[in-house]
């Protein structure tokens, strides 16, 4: 069933990549799961050495890249699920596309970042060598529910799991309180010494999901010193900190998809705020996002007042009016020709203005795509 599996999917990612219809991080692995439910715990898909688990609601797809780039610097042959696709379908797509048909070899590890909702159902399916759990915090509340349902469902899973070790943040009270599953050993990102972090890397990414990589890899053998070393060369994740040069303007693309990961990308951006001529914010309410858009209202004011005082500021997207008022009640002060539900023409607006060369923009996840869509012709890298 697995070979012909492969097959087929394989075909069908062919199919999709010849006629541009996206990059084949979903569709091959929602028909695998059609044609072979049980594929999840077939061991011909599974990693020699162990498949690493990423979860949690705000960092995943740069703390997966960043454990891809440094096992792949060490000579590991890595499997990720690198377009972001973190849903079971996503993560079928992944496995599959990494696991060879004819070769002997496979792959080392399997590095896959997973939604939150998904992870109890995936740790019930398949053989875990270890998960990192980031954080939890509000997101898509008509989706998921509060986060105290979440927390729930990934305890129940994880005790009944084998997972070798959990890597998880003690400065949070709701991981200190959870129970884990006898023999797994527990790793605190607080372990790790921040005067091994480079400060070009701390300045770029946040520095709970670098200490959860390094937490991560030194279970794995691999010296904090070494990591660091390997993450020299790091580029951020698409949509994460991502520059794209369009019309002589930067746009600084930092994902804004929750109240956490607004606040934390407003609290970075204050701290170069002098680089920046114009903030840009783009609010969707599409599938993706959660049709639930009042999570703006939980970011302090006081945080949005500053990073935007001095600023020019523009919205945009299909809730555009909602974020305008949220920034109107933060006492922020939006001309009205910058504000527009069409991105395009807000684009083209700051394009014009021959003062603004550096735009750091916010856009939440289907935005973000969209953004990246119009400037460089492709949703993901």
């Amino acid at each position: 069933m697995l070979i012909l599996t492969l097959l087929i999917t394989r075909f069908l990612r062919f199919f999709i990549k010849l006629f541009g219809l996206g990059s084949g991080g979903t569709w091959p692995g929602h028909l695998a799961l059609k044609i072979y439910p049980g594929i999840l715990s077939d061991p011909g898909i599974a990693p020699s050495l162990g498949t690493l688990l990423i979860s949690g609601t705000n960092g995943k797809t740069t703390t997966t890249k960043m454990l891809h780039h440094v096992l792949q610097r060490r000579g590991f042959l890595v499997i990720t699920n690198s377009s972001g696709a973190n849903l079971t379908n996503g993560l079928v797509s992944a496995l599959l596309q990494g696991t060879p048909i004819f070769s002997k070899r496979r792959a080392d590890y399997a590095v896959l970042e997973v939604d939150e909702f998904s992870l109890p159902s995936v740790l019930n399916q398949m053989r875990v060598k270890g998960v990192v759990l980031l954080n939890l915090s509000r997101d898509q509340l008509d989706r998921y529910g509060e986060t105290d349902l979440i927390l729930s469902r990934w305890e129940e899973s994880l005790k009944e799991s084998n997972v070798s070790f959990v890597v998880l943040d003690k400065s949070f009270d709701y991981f200190r309180n959870m129970f884990f599953p006898a023999g797994a050993e527990i790793l605190d990102v607080e372990s790790i010494s921040e005067k091994l972090l480079q400060a070009d890397l701390t300045s770029k990414f946040h520095i709970k999901n670098i200490k959860a990589a390094l937490a991560t890899l030194s279970f794995l053998e691999i010296p904090a010193e070494d990591a660091v070393l390997a993450l020299s060369d790091f580029q951020a994740a698409y949509g994460r900190g991502e520059i794209i040069n369009s019309g002589g303007v930067n746009f600084h693309l930092f994902l804004a998809k929750n109240p956490a990961s607004l606040t934390t990308n407003l609290k970075v951006f204050e701290k170069r705020k002098s680089e920046f001529d114009a903030l840009l914010f783009i609010l969707n309410d599409n599938i993706p996002d959660g049709r639930d858009v009042s999570w703006i209202y939980d970011v302090d004011p006081s945080v949005i007042f500053s990073a935007c005082k001095d600023k020019e500021i523009y919205v945009s997207g299909g809730r555009v009016y909602d974020m305008a008022v949220r920034l109107d009640y933060a006492e922020v002060f939006i001309p009205e020709e910058n504000v527009s539900a069409s991105v395009q023409s807000i684009t083209n607006l700051i394009k014009r203005k021959s003062s603004v060369k550096n735009v750091a923009v916010f856009p939440n996840y289907s935005a973000m795509l969209d953004f990246r869509n119009m400037l460089v012709g492709r949703k993901i890298l």
